[in-house]
């Protein structure tokens, strides 16, 4: 087994391709990749910093990935570390952009047009407050999938922090 960390975001099949040695051998290689790695299977998007497991299997290019016995748990550690920050960060920044939008389209609607607008249209007045219901919506869920990742990271770094001491 090879351990492959992501050097930059991708999707799953550029990966697929550049792990494949041959374009053949892509659709076995998929196969693999998400065998060893099923939750990739639901996965847009594999972020930088990624983690994966790969078979020994000559359908490999040589050289992808490193052999477990190889990698030190402090390379892991500190690869994973750096990917799971990387993906806070990017959720922080799609939190900080959802309120961001808001902030304008409320200035926006401060003006005396808009203001007249809306009072004059009441199938408007409903959009604007059904609008209003999603945004919120979506904002509570995007704080909360930032909390969720900030415990998972934690819980993460205490897990390599465990391992380091075992194998250190």
């Amino acid at each position: 087994m090879r351990i492959f960390i992501t050097e930059k975001e991708t999707d799953l099949e550029t990966l697929v391709s550049s792990l494949a040695r041959t374009p053949r051998a892509a659709a076995s290689v998929r196969a693999r990749v998400l065998a060893a790695n099923p939750h990739l299977a639901d996965a847009g998007r594999v972020p930088k910093g990624g983690v994966l497991m790969l078979p020994d299997s000559p359908e490999f290019k040589a050289g992808v990935g490193s052999s477990v016995s190889a990698v030190s748990a402090n390379v892991i550690a500190d690869k994973f570390n750096a990917g799971a920050r990387a993906q806070m960060s990017r959720a922080a920044a799609h939190l900080e952009s959802l309120n961001a939008e808001r902030t304008e389209v409320r200035d926006a609607l401060k003006s005396a047009a808009a203001k007249r607008l809306v009072e004059s249209d009441p199938e408007l007045q409903k959009r604007l407050a059904a609008a209003d219901v999603d945004f919120k919506a979506e904002q509570k869920r995007a704080a909360e999938v930032t909390a969720q990742l900030k415990e998972t990271a934690r819980l993460a770094e205490a897990e390599m922090a465990k391992l380091q001491k075992l194998l250190g």
